[in-house]
């Protein structure tokens, strides 16, 4: 009795000790099916992890992989979704079971650079259909390279696969029909065969240096990538810089010419007289010409203004001329010496030199270029003025840096006193820069990360399952940010426009200052966590050198900087008026591309829309119930902005004008 009273009592125990057992031990504590858990443990068994680096993705983990606490080694998460695996410079080996991701929709971005892997590339990694970039460099991937990869993964931005040990040809049609393929890294490998004669519009970045290619580069091809994107392959011919010899093997030479005749001999002596007088003339030409243009060169240095010069109006006509500036002077700024010291002509105005670092942000936490160098970084993206990276610090500070190049128009001084000018401006929609490193081959330019990313991004790149969608009142306060943002800026960086008048009465023509701006576009409009926009990249122009300016700055793609290289503060309107457009059809911009084909020319559909009353079939089905008349008229001011003519264009606080009216509910 008192034995059946005992089990009776320990049946509760024993009830739960079941249910236990039932709910993890019973397949060895495994994640359910489907979940990133259970799919990083089966990718996890299909390599070798000699230093246990990845020791604790454990089905008996207490943590989830993308706990807000304690995520998972390696790990990239964004809201709890798992986006990106960073499993780089782990010695891992083994096949690598790409199978194993296919069902993670929200999956990125895989690194696997600089491990020990030396299978040929697995038939299972064209199943992870959701990627954008792939990183397998510095391997020993053998085998060809796979077309089925660029062929399924229509969404596939950047593949990298250089220093490996690939062989065989280039899946020529599966690389020329790879829609969104913006780098292809190929170099140091031992890839046979020829250069495909097309390739994508959209890539910017190619390189099959080093490998065993062989035959003539077309024309078009060569013509879009330098040199280095093709040396160290011998048997190449027609890339700037190839070996001679193989394109005389492609062409053979004609048949050789009979022997000369003792006539033949008195010809090419007169005639070798004759070309040493021309080659002596034109060479007499060329010095004079040379010593003309080293006096033109010096005299403009002379005449021209400093990169504060271009916004205040200072130094106009050799200082015959006064211009009124509503921004701050330059000696008011501070003269920032980062290899010496500072010294301070303004006060509290101006930043804290961290070493080769100088930190213009009172705000944030102190921090120089040692700890940007031990930052994890993540690339943003490639402009045309640089490449940008997200770096976290390790005290707990995220910036976006970006790495400027062509920015050598002005010198050491006069650069500081610019970026420090540009520290100083305050307004809720322009970012302004946190810090900068200096060098003449190089500059880093720092500013806060904005986590929601570009307004590029969020209307044509991200295609997550948990993407921003902005709805109308989202895009119409974009709008009236982006428009109160360049009228701050014109108010700070503009001067006046008209005639000036010269100290002895006569009167001349201004020069034209710059657009305050210079480089509007849509992915030079970041979004912060609220949707709020803030405009980057602005204020640069003058740092810019001019002969790569027409390139990089979105301004020459106005109709008179396209066509007379002319850009002035309406080319900034012109700019508005691609934005306004793009938000409101939320086509992507065909203006924003250099010379590959693709996009919606935005400008050209809405004129023409407008021209015969048909807007409204233009605005984004995403929008156009939420839209109605406001997006209508937004469109209108979009095509007034846009006009051919800059001085049809309205100014742009007239823009942020009409912007407004319609935001509150007003006609413009």
């Amino acid at each position: 009795m008192v034995t059946l009273l005992f089990a009776f009592r320990l049946l509760p125990l024993l009830l739960l000790l079941t249910a236990l057992a039932a709910a993890g031990g019973g397949d060895g504590g495994k994640p359910p099916a489907g979940t990133d858990a259970a799919a990083l443990l089966r990718l996890k068994e299909s390599f070798s992890d000699p230093n246990n680096a990845l020791e604790a993705w454990s089905p008996r983990s207490p943590s989830v992989p993308c706990d807000e606490t304690d995520p998972w080694p390696g790990v990239q998460c964004y809201k709890g979704i798992l986006v990106g695996l960073r499993l780089a410079h782990l010695n891992l080996s083994g096949t690598f079971d790409f199978a194993a991701l296919a069902k993670l929709p929200g999956l990125h971005s895989v690194n696997l650079k600089h491990n020990a892997f030396s299978t040929p590339l697995p038939a299972s990694l064209a199943d992870v259909r959701s990627l954008r970039a792939l990183y397998l460099s510095y391997n020993s991937f053998s085998g060809p390279v796979p077309g089925d990869v660029l062929t399924n993964m229509r969404w596939l931005k950047k593949l990298y696969l250089d220093n490996n040990n690939l062989t065989g040809p280039l899946p020529a049609d599966a690389i020329a029909d790879a829609p969104r393929l913006i780098e292809l890294h190929l170099e140091h490998n031992r890839i046979e065969g020829s250069v495909p004669s097309k390739l994508p519009a959209s890539l910017r970045l190619f390189n099959v240096s080093h490998n065993l290619l062989t035959g003539e580069i077309s024309s078009g091809v060569a013509m879009r990538y330098n040199e280095s994107a093709f040396a160290g392959n011998p048997g190449l011919c027609g890339a700037p810089g190839s070996n001679p010899d193989a394109c005389a093997a492609a062409n053979p030479a004609p048949e050789p010419m009979p022997p000369p005749t003792p006539a033949d001999y008195f010809a090419v002596e007169e005639e070798t007289s004759v070309f040493v007088v021309i080659g002596i003339i034109l060479l007499v030409i060329l010095l004079v010409t040379g010593a003309m243009v080293l006096m033109l060169l010096q005299d403009e240095r002379k005449r021209s203004a400093t990169a504060w010069d271009y916004y205040s109006g200072t130094g106009a006509s050799k200082g015959k001329a006064a211009v009124a500036s509503t921004a701050p002077h330059a000696a008011e700024m501070v003269a920032v010496d980062v290899g010496g010291g500072s010294s301070s002509h303004g006060g509290s105005r101006g930043g804290r030199r961290m070493g080769e670092f100088v930190l213009m942000s009172e705000d944030s936490v102190p921090f120089g270029l040692p700890e940007l160098m031990k930052a994890s970084a993540e690339v943003l993206g490639n402009g045309t003025l640089g490449s940008a990276y997200k770096a976290a610090m390790r005290n707990g500070v995220t910036v976006a840096v970006k790495r400027m190049r062509d920015m050598n128009r002005v010198g050491r001084d006069e650069f500081d006193q610019h970026l420090l000018m540009l520290g100083e401006l305050r307004h809720p929609n322009v970012l302004p820069p946190m810090g900068y490193h200096y060098r003449k081959e190089e500059k880093l330019i720092v500013s806060e990360y904005m986590p929601r990313g570009s307004l590029l991004y969020v209307l044509h790149g991200d295609q997550s399952p948990n993407r921003v969608i902005l709805d109308w009142p989202a895009r119409m306060r974009v709008a009236v940010g982006v428009a109160r943002g360049l009228a701050f800026l014109h108010e700070k960086l503009g001067i006046p426009a008209g005639r000036l008048v010269s100290m002895d009465g006569a009167d001349f023509d201004a020069p034209t200052p710059p657009p305050p701006h210079g480089n509007l576009k849509s992915g030079n409009i970041l979004l912060d966590a609220d949707l709020e926009p803030r405009l980057v990249d602005y204020g640069f122009f003058p740092l810019v050198n001019s002969p790569q300016a027409p390139q990089a700055m979105f301004a020459f793609r106005s109709p008179e900087g396209a066509t007379r290289g002319v850009v002035s503060a309406r080319s900034d309107v012109y700019c508005l008026g691609v934005v306004l457009l793009e938000l409101v059809t939320g086509r992507f911009p065909s203006q924003y591309l250099l010379s590959a084909r693709g996009g919606t020319d935005v400008v050209h559909w809405a004129t023409a829309s407008v021209a015969d009353g048909s807007e409204r079939e233009l605005v984004d089905p995403a929008v156009a119930a939420g839209g109605g008349d406001a997006a209508v008229r937004l469109l209108r001011v979009g095509v007034h902005c846009a006009s051919a003519e800059p001085e049809c264009r309205p100014s742009m606080a007239e823009a942020a004008w009409m912007v407004e009216e319609i935001a509150t509910g007003g006609a413009p």
